[in-house]
């Protein structure tokens, strides 16, 4: 490629040397040579890109606030408050159910433990609200039924089943002893006694 010199020699332009400074500044201050106009042209079109693509956010933007435009800010955060509200309620539900099932398994562990007989009315017995409370819930428990145990009125709901065996149990045929049993058989199947000799 010729440079400038060399383009204005062949049309007898000729620079003398001590002006050739001031010549190319007076170039490069007006005129910008291919490479740096298409520097120039590339920043223009990567301007215009982001420009476009700025401008399809911004719509998308616009069209997105558009939907809240009817919308009841007042209303929404009330029913923000509201769900709140249930969520904390469900939790508080949920973890008294979790403590009453963890108490009355307290309850009943104790109460086995030393023979109760009766879960249900030794529980009626106990003052449930003051051991719910109770920081140390199973000394306390502890305590209330060995109070039970030893009481005149509640000693018999604890202790070791009775076992009552006496009698006949149902379904159970209780056979005759000896040879009466063979002759009432036989009789109610309208068979004639046995013969001594027919044994």
């Amino acid at each position: 490629m010729k440079n400038i010199y060399e383009i204005m020699k062949e049309f007898g332009l000729e620079i003398p040397e001590d002006k050739k400074k001031d010549f190319d500044k007076a170039v490069l201050d007006n005129y910008k040579t291919i490479s740096d106009y298409e520097k120039q042209t590339e920043k223009l079109t990567v301007a215009s890109e982001t420009i476009k693509a700025n401008d399809t956010a911004l719509t998308d933007l616009k069209k997105q606030l558009e939907g809240f435009k009817d919308v009841d800010v007042t209303g929404l955060n009330q029913r923000i408050t509201e769900l709140e509200t249930e969520k904390k309620n469900l939790e508080s539900d949920y973890n008294t159910k979790l403590s009453d099932r963890d108490f009355n398994d307290i309850i009943r562990e104790g109460i086995t433990s030393v023979n109760g007989k009766n879960v249900k009315a030794i529980t009626a017995l106990l003052d449930t609200e003051t051991l719910k409370a109770s920081k140390n819930q199973k000394d306390d428990l502890a305590a209330a039924i060995k109070a039970l145990t030893e009481a005149e009125d509640s000693k018999m709901l604890f202790g070791e089943p009775e076992v009552v065996a006496s009698g006949s149990f149902p379904g159970r045929v209780n056979k005759p002893s000896g040879d009466s049993f063979d002759a009432q058989m036989r009789a109610a199947a309208g068979l004639p006694p046995m013969k001594e000799g027919d044994k």
